[in-house]
């Protein structure tokens, strides 16, 4: 009842200025039958009516009157309004509104355009007195920036800003009400000219690709930054990214960096257009650091990278503190396993915010093998969902598992010994007791007698103790001529400590260990054909995502174009960079050798690798430097080839 009284006295109102008569708030108060206070606050609620729906203005002129300035077309439309009952929906003043449309047509400005009031007051519907207004809250609005309203003299309004604060203002005003039905009638009005459907099938394609799924809001600001810097390389405007080449070798290092070379690389590819290193740089910065962690966004430079990783840094440290007070082992002092989980880590967070989880197939092996480890892995979920809003899943748990593993195992390295004698049976059986009673390093220990020792039948054993000096040449042989006095064992421990001090050399370093992944190892592989195993490989890479279909084919026609062999057994293939999404090496290790074009082949390294960024450029070619010292003796292709399993095979890479 209140509602249609409300709109009986509005009716009224207009009624007493639709003919653009000017009448006194007095006068038309006499005439409806309210105070002129009350008049006045309906006189606004109708301004924001008739200025909303594009129907008119009403006017006001000290000690003149108050009028309605309206066309004769929007007469008749507003009178169809009056006529029907219901039709005269009412808002209250909203001048936050106001203050949006007025900052679009600033933004929509060209570097060199100024708009005046009179001009901006006419777009908008508003008075000039009410536009001054407005103005003063866009001044507001856009220091938070550091963004200027400049007023030159006889020419208008325009914005003053570096590139890099316009950007972020921009898309915030356009994601302001972020519904998509806004934000796509804010990419029609600001980017009239670019085709926002192409940039959004090239950012899909780079999702598909790289197996991301972007929430819808951080979806439209790829977009948004993308059409923004298409729109903008016309103008020249640099952004500010110099000198900073400690964090953009940092920044290389993140996905969110290839991944925003692959979007502009594919919008180069369909727009015919060349984007700056400024434009790649700028949008992974806001991929990477944006939203997760507390810096104002006017500050976009590249400390946030700097910050950001710092932060990754620390978030290691307190995951390796929490499962070492677990396990009761000191984990934090172990560098390698802490730059090993940097740089994995690097890639999980980020596919753990904007794609799908990776699969883990051997999560029920590693939850029975390693169940104490997974279990103290456990606790860290919390400190991902604390640290970065990200929930992780037991297949992810199951990565980190493998290097905490490998990590404790390091410290607690367990032996396979041989104990060379001519001694009869029973002194050697109490050499033995004696040694794994002292030493419970070595988890097992075999007595072998010279005259019956070939080096050969041995090669999985990591100790060969003699108490002579023996014709074989190897450096686990260890010499003690008296391994049951305290000197001996000294001698023994002494042994240890060096082959300890060794371990840290392993296959490959924390940089080459992402290249890895046990679901892309295969032990005891049996095969006819160097196609067949290509083949399974291929497959197996492409289930993964790492390679696209095309990967086998590219892969065979370099097989036919030259042979891959390289000496010992190995063969070393691989396929177009162009049909890579992630680099990756693939490994098998076959059960009988076969026929590699004239030689025989026993272990196959495929290599997906794909050359973008300057960090994946350094680490491939870190990875054939030390894939030399990995395959250069038989002895160590006969250690991996003496392993059972894929995991063992994993761990020995990463450790």
């Amino acid at each position: 009842m209140k509602r249609s009284k409300e709109k009986f006295y509005m009716k009224q109102i207009l009624g007493c200025i639709m003919d653009g008569e000017i009448m006194a708030t007095g006068k038309i108060a006499k005439e409806v039958g309210l105070s002129e206070k009350s008049v006045r606050n309906k006189l606004n609620e109708l301004d924001d009516f008739l200025t909303q729906n594009n129907l008119g203005i009403i006017q006001r002129k000290p000690r003149v009157g108050i009028w309605l300035e309206i066309s004769e077309e929007k007469k008749e439309k507003l009178e169809a309004y009056l006529d029907r009952p219901g039709e005269l929906q009412l808002e209250s003043y909203n001048p936050k509104e106001r203050v949006t449309e007025a900052l679009k047509v600033l933004f929509n400005l060209r570097p060199w355009q100024t708009i005046t009031t009179q001009k901006l007051s006419e777009k908008l519907y508003l008075s000039v007195p009410t536009m001054l207004k407005v103005m003063k809250e866009c001044e507001e609005w856009l220091s938070y920036y550091n963004i200027k309203l400049v007023n030159e003299r006889s020419r208008g309004y325009r914005l003053l800003s570096r590139e890099n604060e316009y950007r972020i203002a921009l898309r915030n005003l356009m994601m302001e009400r972020s519904t998509s039905a806004t934000i796509n009638q804010n990419l029609d009005y600001f980017f009239p000219n670019i085709d926002v459907s192409t940039v959004r099938k090239c950012i899909i394609q780079a999702e598909n690709e790289w197996d991301y799924r972007f929430t819808d809001e951080s979806f439209y600001e790829i977009l948004i930054y993308c059409c923004i810097a298409y729109q903008r390389k016309e103008f020249d405007n640099p952004l500010m990214m110099e000198n900073h080449m400690e964090e953009l070798e940092i920044l290389q290092k993140y996905n969110e960096y290839a991944f925003t070379v692959a979007i502009f690389e594919k919008l180069e590819e369909v727009f015919h257009v060349r984007f700056s290193q400024e434009d790649i740089l700028f949008l992974s910065i806001q991929i990477l650091c944006s939203k997760f962690i507390g810096i104002s966004e006017i500050e976009i430079t590249l400390e946030q990278v700097k910050k950001y990783d710092n932060q990754l840094v620390k978030f290691v440290d307190r995951l390796l503190t929490v499962i070492g007070n677990i396990m009761n082992v000191d984990l934090v002092s172990d560098q390698k396993v802490k730059e090993s989980l940097i740089v994995h880590l690097r890639p999980t967070i980020f596919r753990l915010r904007y794609g799908t989880p990776q699969s883990n197939d051997l999560i029920d092996f590693i939850k029975k093998e390693y169940k104490n480890v997974f279990r103290a892995s456990w606790a860290i979920s919390i400190l991902f969902e604390e640290c970065y809003n990200v929930q992780i899943t037991e297949d992810e748990i199951g990565y980190i598992v493998l290097y905490i593993q490998a990590a404790i195992e390091r410290k607690i390295h367990q032996y396979k010994a041989i104990l060379l004698t001519n001694f009869n049976m029973g002194h050697a059986q109490l050499m033995k007791e004696r040694i794994k009673k002292v030493v419970p390093e070595i988890r097992s220990l075999e007595i072998v007698s010279t005259h019956d020792f070939k080096l050969d039948d041995y090669y999985d054993i990591d100790i060969i103790i003699s108490s002579k000096e023996t014709k074989v040449k190897d450096k686990r042989i260890v010499v003690i001529p008296n391994i049951l006095s305290e000197n001996g064992i000294l001698a023994l421990r002494n042994y240890l400590d060096t082959i300890n001090s060794n371990v840290s050399e392993n296959p490959f370093s924390p940089e080459c260990c992402l290249l890895f992944s046990p679901e892309l190892i295969f032990t005891h592989m049996k095969v006819q054909s160097k196609e067949e195993i290509l083949k399974v490989m291929s497959d197996a890479m492409k289930e993964k995502g790492v390679v696209t279909e095309e990967f086998f084919d590219t892969v065979m026609e370099r097989e036919n174009k030259t042979t891959t062999t390289i000496g010992n057994g190995v063969s070393l293939p691989h396929g177009s960079p162009a049909a890579v999404n992630e680099s990756k090496v693939a490994i098998a290790i076959l059960d009988e050798p076969v026929m590699w074009d004239d030689e025989p082949v026993e272990v196959v390294f495929l290599l997906g690798f794909k050359l973008i960024t300057k960090d994946e450029i350094n680490r491939i070619q870190l990875f054939y430097k030390e894939y030399v010292s990995l395959i250069d003796t038989d002895e160590k292709i006969l250690m991996l080839k003496s392993m059972e399993t894929n995991i063992e095979v994993y761990k020995y890479l990463i450790q």
